[in-house]
């Protein structure tokens, strides 16, 4: 992993309250947990990393970036293919500045893009009246303003629902019914509906499907064809897990990807 600017400064002393850096990670990497003082926004440019937290799971396609809040434990991982990142630590009181707390997942607009690209590449140390730090002002809120992603999963902490979500997350494409599945943990299927409900303030279909879709996007984003993604995660057809896919992103796959797509084609 490669960190130009990381590796001479150190994001929570910089003096500019909104500083970045570009990232490029190979595959499999992994950044084990850790916190900053400050805020960060991390934004795929290519590829997908998994960001883990103690409370839940979120996935990040190169349509989306991260929010961190500060002081928020958490880990990186790439699954299978490399990665380039634009990384920003926003300093908690800076101008324009969110006020969320935990992870969120915002959609990139053409505008936020172009932002984060020059935010990433400004200097630590500019002054506060100057031109980049009006940039990253206008960057901080312009992300109150668009939608956020329903990309979180849950996590579970009682060892009965976390053996359901394992059998879930070893296999998307098992159609089992809950009943079936709560037996194979141990459990009534009442208690595992209570649990989901009482840990996720999910339903257990509704963090099945949630779970379901963002190892959609996973695939989708690697290339994978629609059929075979339909397959993959449990949907006897194309058109049912399409349905499925705009039901919950509020757009078909094709279009979820257009603009990465685009994107791409306007570089080569």
């Amino acid at each position: 992993m490669s960190l130009s600017r990381q590796k001479v400064l150190i994001p929570d002393k910089a003096q500019a309250p909104v500083v970045g850096a570009s990232s490029h990670w190979p595959s499999r990497s992994e950044k084990a947990e850790h916190t900053h003082f400050r805020h960060q926004l991390m934004y795929s440019q290519k590829g997908v990393i998994h960001v883990t937290t103690p409370t839940g799971a979120w996935i990040l396609p190169p349509t989306k970036s991260i929010w961190i809040s500060g002081g928020t434990p958490h880990a990186a991982l790439l699954v299978k293919r490399p990665v380039e990142l634009i990384i920003l630590w926003i300093a908690r009181d800076a101008p324009g500045a969110p006020d969320w707390s935990g992870c969120k997942i915002v959609s990139v607009s053409p505008l936020i893009r172009e932002l984060l690209s020059v935010c990433s590449q400004q200097p630590w140390d500019y002054p506060p009246a100057s031109r980049s730090s009006h940039l990253a002002q206008v960057l901080l809120e312009q992300l109150e303003v668009h939608e956020q992603a329903p990309l979180e999963l849950p996590e579970l902490s009682d060892p009965r629902a976390k053996r359901v979500a394992a059998m879930l997350r070893a296999d998307p494409a098992d159609r089992r019914p809950l009943a079936e599945l709560a037996s194979a943990a141990g459990a009534s299927h009442r208690t595992i509906e209570r649990l989901f409900a009482t840990e996720t303030r999910m339903s257990f279909g509704r963090w099945r499907l949630r779970h379901r879709m963002i190892t959609a996007l996973e695939k989708l984003a690697n290339g994978d064809s629609v059929s075979n993604v339909a397959d993959a995660v449990g949907y006897e057809s194309p058109s049912s897990f399409i349905a499925a896919f705009k039901d919950s992103f509020g757009t078909t796959p094709p279009s979820y990807f257009k603009n990465m797509h685009n994107r791409r084609v306007s570089k080569e």
